[in-house]
């Protein structure tokens, strides 16, 4: 093997601990082997990376700031395979050169903290990464201490022990207690930055390989792609290129933990010294954390109300402490062998005064714990099996909520909203112009008051099965506490007006997201959400309706305000006095947005697989996963995207609005909008009817309510959730679309009738899958997936009717008038659309006639397109099949003659070389007297079934 060694003395960590040593680490590699593999019921031609295809590793050792070094190891195809071992022996070369080796063998432990960038696909090269990443490699049932998310991003969620040795079974070792810890750039990154990107970030720009491709005279890419023939034509640049993505790595590891120090001493958070937080989210859920933990006197006052509520004459102090220990942090201790926990009760006297048990109170209350209504349980020190101490929750379960509010608040919770509601080429003419919230989650952030759920519920007079006619009862009560902003979880039954034409925006989880209807029943919102239907008109029924204890803000101020709003203030004013676009404004911006991700942390019950077993688990609530906020949140800018649209049709009651998200919509105009003209509309709206949201808006965002980003009057594709550009490039929503302008999608596909555009995506097996497929044992396998992106529509909303715009339409869309609407309606709508041209003129007549057959209750035939495959799962050979059963049922339903129609469908089959499949297996085509005796049994027996008028026109047969 080959060793090169570099100085890498600008590589100087905030703090030191002789404990530990930080390890930058890289390899690089070239995948040698073509394999034919079953994924996904289809043989893919896949590229394999063996062990024996690594070039070299490429590895930067910091201990205590001393000579920080830059290795670069490269291994003959005749060389053993990498092993772990072949870090720790370097590494040891490292500490003898720094001479400290001696002194680091005597210590009790010793940690290395190894730095990655997608690390799954770099610690995948060593022969014995399996026992490297699990303490007992034999046990697959104990829980990993190995987090592998996203395929390869890999981090620790507590220390593994080390226990390593090399090719002939030598254990290799630096102290008595080896622990690995690994950390991932990936999660550390902003804006889901690339190692480029952050190379850039921090000043170390990415080496270009294309300059020594054309200086060689190979084609473009070349070298990227044959990294060993960048060895054997360049070895200097080689090392140089290799060793540029540690550089970058340590670099950028340094400045969070620099971030991470800044913000220690700035009063947030408990960062350690030296310890890298796993994720940019566990950053702001520390910060979070630890101003949970902080004091207010408006919690104090509430706790002292609930004690003055006790029965004085009945087991007042049984009661008193039964009450408190459930709110109160205990000292837990160890006496004679068994764990107590002491809520100091002895230290109150008798009698306390009112100063004596505040005092008391402010000490003991688990501030923490009220402010989010639950706990997780101390696994170090309970038998409780279902978790274990500070490794990866793997059951989704919060242990002990303290009310059902918490529960409620989880099914509330449905996220983002994002719908077109004009989908199709809009065209030429006018304007259409993008607007967004302002700082949308931050504007929220600020108008989420203070919560108490672990307190209970704040109940007004009546909150249970309250009449339609009730609910402005409830407004009412709710302006002595928030307005609006009130947090409040309940049971809703909802109908907006037939005749409402502005945007539908209360969820229910129907279908594995979050849908839409004019009316909804038992549906589970928080308070925010169904105030915001009551003011566009809507009946709201309350089955049940709780308030939370919370804090009332002062208009104009942050007092009374969460946690999360206070902290939002403070990172937002950091960020300007940063430099635009700088490390330190990224993170800034990071901490503002990331607010309201954090409280929302594994509320969706997403999975992903455990590294140790293989199988599937929840990826688990953080330690301040809190519903109420996070449902808040999304709730506050769904009103405030209303109060948009209110303030936009006070300007231009024309305006037709395209599709919006959750912080921002698309308008069309005849004559552009004046951006402030619509400030003073809201203006307008919000004094009147939101004071909290316009004194907010006015005394911390500038009294800017929105800002004007893309706009254009070109031809403008506005065809599914965010698929919306114009030919001018003004507008580009452009969803998977890469490496393609609006231009040419334009041009090449929508221009040409094609209503489909092919993308590629690259795939790589994650370290995961690695261990436990067989097919991917030790080989990390890449191939690109080329998936059919249809220009149609995603059924949000029904489509009505459409407008001719030249070759093109566009249609207008409504939202589903139920549920059992959306039932009957959505698939087969998403499946047709899977036929024909959805934007062309041609095919639009047909389209309206199959949904409005739907909507009467029609239904439809067998989509064979979507549900029948050939053997091997990737062709179409049932269409002359599907093409036949419809055109039958065309027939009869129109009573055509039925030598004509047998002949037609016959030269049909002929011109196309269809076959015609009965079963499994291939028939000739039925007999004319079939094809009566099927269409007359369709008549006879009336049967109500909707044709796929779309295919046939499709087929030229209509």
């Amino acid at each position: 093997m080959i060793i090169k060694e570099k100085p890498f003395n600008d590589w100087q960590l905030p703090d030191t601990d002789p404990n530990k040593v930080v390890v930058a680490f890289d390899s690089e590699y070239q995948s040698g082997t073509r394999n034919h593999i079953s994924i996904g019921g289809e043989l893919i031609d896949v590229n394999q990376r063996q062990l024996e295809d690594i070039i070299s590793i490429q590895l930067g050792f910091n201990y205590q700031n001393k000579s920080s070094t830059l290795y670069f190891i490269k291994r003959d195809p005749t060389d053993p395979v990498f092993r772990f071992s072949n870090v720790m022996k370097l590494l040891k070369t490292y500490l003898r050169k720094i001479g400290v080796y001696k002194e680091v063998r005597k210590l009790k432990k010793f940690t290395l903290e190894l730095w990655t960038f997608w690390g799954g696909v770099d610690l995948s090269v060593f022969k014995d990464y399996e026992k490297i990443l699990t303490e007992n490699s034999k046990n697959k049932k104990d829980t990993s201490k190995i987090v592998a998310i996203h395929s390869n991003t890999v981090f620790t969620s507590q220390s593994v022990k080390l226990d390593v040795s090399d090719e002939n079974r030598n254990a290799v070792r630096i102290s008595k207690n080896d622990k690995l810890v690994i950390r991932d750039m990936t999660k550390l990154a902003p804006g889901k930055e690339n190692l480029a990107g952050l190379g850039k970030l921090i000043g170390v720009p990415k080496i270009d390989t294309e300059k020594w491709d054309q200086e060689d005279g190979l084609p473009k890419g070349y070298y990227k792609s044959h990294m060993t023939d960048l060895w054997k034509n360049r070895q200097t640049d080689f090392i140089d290129y290799s060793l540029e993505d540690v550089v970058v790595t340590a670099k950028y590891g340094t400045f969070i933990l620099e971030f991470q120090k800044q913000l220690v001493q700035d009063g947030f958070g408990d960062f350690k010294p030296l310890q890298l937080k796993p994720s940019l989210g566990s950053i702001v859920a520390a910060i979070i954390g630890c101003e949970n933990t902080k004091w207010t006197s408006w919690i104090v006052d509430e706790v002292i109300k609930l004690l003055n509520q006790l029965d004085r004459q009945k087991d007042y102090t049984k009661n008193f402490e039964s009450f408190l220990r459930a709110i109160c942090k205990p000292e837990v201790k160890t006496v004679k062998g068994k764990v107590i926990r002491d809520y100091h009760f002895d230290e109150l006297p008798d009698n306390p005064t009112s100063q004596e048990l505040r005092d008391w109170l402010g000490e003991h209350l688990d501030f923490d714990k009220i402010r989010k209504g639950y706990c997780f349980p101390r696994t170090d020190i309970s038998d409780d099996k279902s978790h274990k101490h500070l490794v990866h929750d793997m059951t989704n379960k919060i242990d002990v909520p303290l009310n059902q509010m918490f529960l409620d608040a989880v099914n509330a919770y449905n996220g983002g909203y994002n719908l077109v509601q004009d989908t199709g080429i809009i065209p030429k003419g006018g304007e259409k112009r993008d607007w967004d919230i302002s700082s949308a989650y931050s504007e929220a952030g600020h108008l989420i008051p203070d919560i108490a759920p672990g307190l209970g519920s704040a109940k007004f007079k009546e909150f249970h099965n309250l009449p339609i006619s009730r609910f402005g009862d409830i407004v009412k009560a709710t302006e002595k506490m928030n307005g609006p902003y009130t947090v409040g979880v309940g049971i809703f039954d909802i109908e907006y007006p037939k005749d409402y034409k502005g945007f539908v925006i209360t969820p229910k989880n129907v279908a594995g997201g979050p849908r839409y209807f004019r009316k909804i029943h038992q549906v589970t919102l928080p308070y925010t959400d169904a105030y915001t239907a009551w003011i566009c008109g809507a009946k709201v029924f309350t089955h049940r309706l709780s308030f939370v204890k919370q804090a009332k803000i002062r208009p104009g101020t942050l007092d009374g305000v969460s946690q999360e709003g206070h902290i939002q203030d403070i990172f937002q004013k950091r960020r300007e006095k940063c430099v635009h676009g700088s490390p330190e404004d990224k993170m800034n911006k990071n901490v503002v947005n990331q607010c309201y991700g954090v409280t929302a942390e594994g509320l969706k019950k997403k999975t992903s697989p455990d590294y140790n077993n293989g199988r599937p688990y929840y990826v688990p609530f953080s330690r301040i996963t809190n519903p109420l906020k996070a449902i808040q949140f999304t709730a506050i800018t769904r009103l405030h995207i209303i109060t948009l649209q209110r303030a936009i049709w006070k300007v231009d009651p024309s305006t037709i609005f395209l599709n919006n998200v959750t912080d921002g919509c698309l308008t069309w105009t005849k004559e552009p909008l004046n951006i402030n003209e619509i400030i003073q509309s809201m203006d307008q709206i919000t004094s009147k009817e939101n004071p909290l949201y316009h004194d907010m808006v006015h005394n911390y965002f500038d009294g800017k309510y929105i800002k004007r980003k893309d706009g254009t009057s070109q031809e403008t594709a506005n065809l599914r959730t965010r698929l919306t550009f114009s030919r001018d490039n003004q507008l580009s929503a452009m969803v998977g679309l890469s490496k393609i302008t609006p231009e040419q999608v334009f041009s090449d596909y929508l221009d040409q009738n094609r209503s489909t555009i092919n993308v590629v995506n690259h795939q790589i097996t994650g370290i995961t899958a690695m261990r436990h497929e067989a097919k991917f044992q030790h080989l990390q396998t890449s191939w690109n997936q080329p998936t059919d992106l249809y220009f149609s529509f995603d059924m949000a909303q029904v489509p009505t009717k459409y407008h001719k715009t030249g070759k093109f339409v566009y249609w207008e869309t409504r939202p589903y008038n139920s549920e059992d609407e959306f039932a009957r309606l959505w698939q087969p709508g998403r499946d047709v659309l899977k036929y024909g041209v959805w934007y062309s003129t041609d095919y639009a007549l047909y389209f309206q006639h199959f949904f409005t057959e739907l909507q009467d209750g029609y239904k439809p035939m067998k989509f064979w397109k979507i549900d029948k495959k050939d053997k091997d799962g990737d062709s179409y050979l049932h269409k002359g099949t599907e093409v036949y059963r419809n055109w039958a049922f065309y027939v009869a339903r129109n009573d055509l003659d039925t030598k004509a129609a047998y002949n037609l469908i016959t030269q049909k089959f002929n011109e196309n070389g269809w076959t015609y499949i009965r079963g499994s297996e291939e028939h000739d085509l039925p007999q004319l007297q079939s094809f009566r005796a099927t269409v007359r049994r369709i008549q006879k027996k009336h049967v109500k079934v909707l044709p796929n008028y779309v295919l046939l026109h499709q087929e030229s047969l209509i």
